[in-house]
C-alpha cells in the first residue's frame, strides 16, 4: 500500500465525518433569536466538494485516466 493511496483514504474518511457533522448541525433545531456563528452548510459544501476531489485522486491512484489524454 503506498503512502498516497493511505492519505487520501484517510482524508477521504475525515471529509466524509467533518461533513455529516456540519451536515447534522445545521439541520439541528435552532429556536433562538440570535444567528448562528458558524454556517455549518458552507462547511458541508466544501466537504462534498473535497471529498469529490479525493475520489477522482483515488480512481487516479488506481489507474482510471479522469483527465484530458
Amino acid at each position: 500500500m503506498t503512502p498516497d493511496f493511505l492519505y487520501t483514504s484517510l482524508g477521504l474518511i475525515a471529509c466524509i465525518g467533518l461533513g455529516a457533522l456540519s451536515y447534522h448541525l445545521h439541520t439541528r433545531e435552532h429556536n433562538k433569536l440570535q444567528p448562528r456563528m458558524v454556517p455549518w452548510i458552507i462547511i458541508t459544501m466544501a466537504c462534498v466538494a473535497t471529498s469529490f476531489m479525493l475520489v477522482v485522486h483515488l480512481m487516479n491512484l488506481f489507474g482510471l485516466e479522469t483527465g484530458r489524454s
